[in-house]
């Protein structure tokens, strides 16, 4: 992450101190949907998989989805667990990540005397899922349902590394329940032969 740097001078000698201080590292809870009740489908078993090829990034960007506090698989495969409920069927009903797309863009800064004196906005953030759920192995009957969520938010330049990694964890809160709405209303629009 990009920082301005002031070099001073001093004359005469260079004192340096050091901490010993603990960095204390933020616990981030998992994204759950136990609190809402599960969709239960006419299925034999639920799968999730993320099927999301690796889009290219264009510089200046920077692909951060390993460097999410907490990944998307991790957040749709619990709600696959918390909201669908497998009631027995033939067929499979599979979750599938099928855009997957997390990249930091650099922004500009105030450059000189009034750079110092300025905190700009320093980095944005960018994220975009898709998730499509569908039934597989029923002879008799097939169906899917798509939904997709956008999260665009930028940071100051003088946030620390815990306030970003804050950031990005909101932000795929924020889109998985977003996801969680619209994939609901979908099902219930358009799979309703599925729900029971």
């Amino acid at each position: 992450m990009r920082r301005r740097e002031v070099l001073f001078f001093f004359s005469g000698g260079l004192a340096l101190t050091a901490c010993n201080t603990p960095v204390s590292l933020p616990v981030y809870p998992d994204i759950t949907f136990q609190h809402k009740s599960p969709l239960r489908l006419d299925v034999s078993r639920i799968e999730v998989v993320e099927s999301a090829a690796t889009g290219a990034v264009e510089l200046p960007q920077r692909d951060i989805r390993a460097s999410l506090p907490v990944s998307p698989l991790a957040a749709m495969s619990n709600w696959a667990s918390d909201r669908l409920v497998a009631a027995g069927g033939p067929g499979v009903a599979r979750v599938s990540i099928i855009e997957n797309k997390f990249v930091e863009t650099p922004l500009d800064l105030t450059t000189g005397v009034q750079g110092i004196f300025t905190t700009d906005q320093s980095e944005r953030y960018e994220g975009l899922m898709t998730v499509k759920i569908e039934i597989l192995g029923d002879p008799m009957r097939s169906g899917f349902v798509q939904a997709r969520a956008a999260s665009k938010r930028t940071v100051p330049e003088d946030y620390t590394l815990n306030q970003r990694e804050q950031t990005l964890y909101d932000m795929v809160a924020s889109m998985t329940r977003a996801l969680d709405e619209r994939l609901e209303q979908e099902m219930r629009a358009n799979m309703m032969v599925f729900l029971i």
